[in-house]
Formats: C-alpha cells, structure tokens, sequence
C-alpha cells in the first residue's frame, strides 16, 4: 500500500522518537552523529527500535538517517562513502523492521543538523542556496537510490532550505512521494522566523503532507490554524521538554503521550499524519493509534 492510499484510508500513525526509543534501550547518543552511529554499530539495535513502534501502531518508520550527512560524516572522522553505506543501510534497517506492516520514509535532517549545536531550533539566515543544495543533493540522491517508499524531509527552520529541497525532490525523484516538516514555535511560526503560513506556501501541492515535528505539542493547534495548505498536514511533536544544545539533553518537562482530545483537535484541523518525535516512545505511539482508531 502507498502512502497515498493508506491517507485515502484515514490518519496514518507514524511512529515516535527513534532516539528516545534508543535511549531506553541504553544507549548514549551524545556524539556529533547522533542515532545515525548505529547505523554502524549497532544495526540490529536500529531495527529492534523501528519494530517497537510498527508494534505499537505506527503505519509509516522514519529512518535513522536524520543525522547522517556528508559533512556531519566528515567532522566525526568519517568519509563521504562511508555516509552513503549508511544512508542505504538506514533504508534497508527500517525496511527490515517494517516488513509488509508500514512503510519506510528516508528521513532528511536540516543543515543545522550537522553542527550539532541546536540550529534546527534556532535558523540559520546566512546560509545561502548554493551551501544547502551542496548539502542536501548528494545525500538525497544516495537516500532516493535506496528505495524509500517515501522522503521525510524534517525540523526545517528556514523557508529557503525547505524550498531548495523541493527543488532537488523535483530534479532527482519527481514521482517520489514526500513530506516536508518544520521545527515551530509561538506565534504561528517556523523557528526561523517566518510565519508557518508561508512555510505551507513554500512547499505547495506536490508533497503528500506539510507540517511540523519536533515542536511543543502546544503549538500545534494555532500553527495549523493559521495555515491554507494545499496538502494535507502531518504533524509529530515532541514531548514539549526544552532541548539544551549544550549538554544534548532534554528536560524532565512535558509528557510522553498525547491527550486523545489533543489528537483528534489535531485531526479535525487536517491533520492526517501523526506521530510523536523526542521523548514519545512507543506507548505514546500506542496512545495515537488508539484515539486515531477510537
């Protein structure tokens, strides 16, 4: 089933934070690559993670490939093929963990991603179009030839790099699907500045779903609000704790789970995919699909 039919169906359930459910798991992803140092490590624990939330519900696994880029690889030690060996392994890990029971999306972290420093929550204006195609092109080529069933492009901050990536989509897999999610804050807007509104606009009608991730779940209803998408949107929060870049941690603020209520507000305002990211795991997936299916 495509991604397609599955919104013909109804809300799809995607799954939660992968780092949260390594984490539980025990391991330490305080390192610059982030969960994407499993990809070569530890696979199988990849895999163990992607199932607890196919377990839980979840119709569509994000892959661990968030962190993994070029020059993320290349300021960890590591070299531009080693990336790609585990771009495509991130595809193959999910695909193994989803089976026939959901469908594997390539995640496609930000710029900021990279330096490891909080960026995607923060923008970057100064970064031009020639810096981010130079970015993204070579990963997404790597990450399309791995046969996703579809691009998660996620926690964007600026309308620009979100307009480059549309572009490249377009050049490299113009009949992939793909969504494209912002990091938001108050006042109906990305975390770059720029009003959500605009981010919608950006990314037009040729994604199957815009939205936000990795955003205070309290945000979400003035953000969608304050949208006319042409797509449907997708929406996947966070637990609504504070990130401190400096230390990569998470506060013990917020909540692992979502009110069915707050689902189903989500919904009515055109949510048709939703998931969790940091700090949901996978009994706060189970949660989503129960008020999804309730």
């Amino acid at each position: 089933m495509t991604i397609s039919e599955k919104l013909a169906a109804g809300t799809v359930v995607l799954d939660g934070g992968l780092s949260t459910a390594l984490e539980e798991r025990g391991h330490d992803l305080s390192g610059l690559l982030w969960s994407a140092r499993l990809l070569r490590e530890a696979p199988s624990e990849i895999v163990a993670a992607h199932r607890s939330f196919v377990d839980a519900g979840a119709e569509v696994v994000i892959t661990a490939s968030y962190q993994a880029s070029h020059a993320g690889y290349r300021a960890a030690g590591l070299d531009d093929e080693q990336c790609d060996e585990d771009l495509v392994a991130s595809v193959r890990l999910a695909r193994e963990a989803a089976g026939e029971r959901a469908l594997v999306a390539a995640s496609v972290g930000p710029w900021g991603a990279h330096l490891a420093d909080g960026s995607e929550y923060t923008g970057y204006p100064d970064v031009d179009r020639a810096r981010l195609r130079d970015f993204h092109a070579r990963r997404l080529e790597t990450l399309v030839s791995a046969g996703p069933d579809l691009i998660a492009v996620e926690t964007i901050p600026e309308l620009l790099e979100a307009e480059v990536v549309v572009e490249l989509l377009g050049e490299l897999a113009p009949d992939l699907p793909y969504w494209v999610t912002f990091s938001a804050t108050s006042g109906a807007r990305v975390t770059g500045g720029a009003p959500f509104s605009e981010a919608a606009d950006v990314v037009g009608g040729a994604a199957v779903a815009v939205g936000v991730n990795c955003t205070a779940p309290q945000y979400v209803e003035e953000l969608l609000v304050s949208a006319q998408a042409r797509v449907p949107f997708v929406v996947y929060p966070n637990a609504g704790a504070v990130y401190d870049a400096r230390t990569k941690t998470w506060t013990d603020e917020g909540s692992s789970r979502f009110e069915a209520s707050t689902v189903r507000t989500w919904q009515q305002q055109g949510a048709a995919l939703v998931g969790g990211c940091c700090g949901i795991a996978a009994d706060g997936i189970r949660s989503i699909a129960d008020a999804v299916d309730g």
